[in-house]
């Protein structure tokens, strides 16, 4: 149960630091600049009834989001994990759209785009939004998977210490991911720059590579559903398991 707690302690304190760092981005953010004197007038009776000013609608906004996130990572199951990275997601959208170079929301919403955040404050949140969900991912499975194996009759001691092996794999997956982004972030201004001269000595830069993701794209989708495809026909041919018998076969178990 110790291990349990543990898990569980980790995913609680992931949970609200996530949907708190993300919810701080969003109100630096210029849609809800945009938005929020309408959450105001919203929100404005709400507030009046318990005797506070529409200028703490942040603080209201923040305490919403972390009330919630508390509330998902309470069912502690894949359906609650997945509406708090859905939560997160969301929040984070306003300010992915900032530093977008093609703002499509402004064509439906006019609004003056303006980065209150920096680049690398953007990129740690996203990161920690990452990190996040592929913890969460693997925390309810071997949480699961303890369960499963209590009651098949396992020790407690031999479970932990699977649990023990299974998080050393998470943190090595997770540190390895942290990684891989960092050196990705950090190598993207220099290829861009040098895919962005080459690009320009191409009679049509825009169609050919819009072509070519398209393809890329086209292709890996092919190709994963074949494969979802490939697998599920084998468990629908694979032959169903026959029962063990003992030495002898069935006669033995006559004998008896």
């Amino acid at each position: 149960m110790r291990t349990v707690a543990y898990i569980r302690s980790a995913e609680l304190a992931l949970a609200l630091a996530s949907t708190y760092m993300v919810a701080v981005t969003l109100v630096q953010t210029s849609i809800y600049a945009k938005l929020k004197p309408h959450l105001a007038w919203f929100l404005g009776p709400l507030l009046a009834m318990f005797g506070a000013d529409t200028t703490y609608i942040d603080i209201v906004l923040l305490g919403l989001v972390v009330t919630m996130s508390f509330t998902f990572w309470r069912r502690g199951d894949e359906a609650g994990f997945g509406r708090l990275f859905s939560l997160n997601m969301l929040m984070f959208f306003p300010a992915v759209v900032d530093f977008s170079t093609f703002n499509w929301i402004n064509l439906i919403m006019p609004y003056d785009p303006v980065r209150r955040v920096s680049v690398l404050w953007a990129f740690g949140v996203g990161l920690l939004l990452q990190v996040t969900y592929l913890t969460l991912r693997y925390t309810v499975r071997f949480r699961l998977l303890r369960e499963e194996l209590l009651g098949r009759g396992a020790e407690p001691y031999d479970v932990d210490e699977v649990s023990k092996g299974q998080m050393y794999y998470l943190i090595s997956l997770v540190l390895g991911t942290t990684g891989i982004s960092a050196t990705v972030f950090y190598l993207i201004p220099i290829t861009g720059d040098m895919i962005s001269l080459d690009a320009l000595r191409l009679p049509y830069p825009h169609i050919v590579i819009g072509i070519v993701c398209t393809l890329l794209i086209a292709a890996a989708t092919i190709l994963y559903l074949r494969g979802s495809g490939r697998r599920a026909d084998d468990e629908e041919v694979k032959p169903p398991e026959e029962p063990l018998t003992p030495p002898g076969g069935t006669g033995a178990l006559k004998g008896k």
